[in-house]
């Protein structure tokens, strides 16, 4: 057993213990409650600068910034197509190709590449867009041959 005047000497300590632990909790928060202003603050002012056309949403934090598009061409150069999961590069340059066409156009690339590289000669020497519209509609026919 302690004498008296220890035990209530420790339960002093234990209150001013416990107060010290609420200090420092209350300084803990009120530091996070700074650090999400700032950070609030710092988020509004780069969506400011970035202007309407930044990608965030305006009600929330968006992690990922939304890069910007470039608008999409009116049609497929090769089947006239207007809608397309993806816009892909082809003889005309950059997003002239629907994606089926794109992917034809690449096939026939890699190809052309192929016999050049093992000292062939290729059956075409430039792809444009006569020949991939040709090479289009004869991979159409055999298709529909075998169906």
């Amino acid at each position: 057993m302690l004498p008296p005047q220890v035990g209530q000497a420790l339960q002093g300590s234990g209150a001013a213990a416990q107060g010290s632990t609420d200090q420092d909790r209350s300084t803990a928060e009120a530091d996070m409650e700074l650090i999400r202003t700032k950070r609030a603050l710092t988020t509004l002012a780069a969506a400011a600068a970035l202007g309407s056309g930044g990608g965030g949403t305006s009600g929330g934090k968006n992690k990922y910034r939304k890069r910007s598009r470039a608008t999409p061409p009116g049609k497929c150069h090769s089947c006239n197509i207007r809608e397309t999961p993806e816009w892909r590069r082809g003889p005309d340059g950059a997003r002239t190709l629907c994606n089926a066409c794109g992917l034809h156009y690449a096939k026939l690339v890699r190809k052309r590449d192929k016999a050049l590289a093992n000292g062939e000669t290729p059956a075409m020497q430039r792809i444009d867009m006569e020949m991939l519209r040709a090479s289009a509609r004869a991979a159409e026919g055999e298709k529909l041959a075998r169906a």
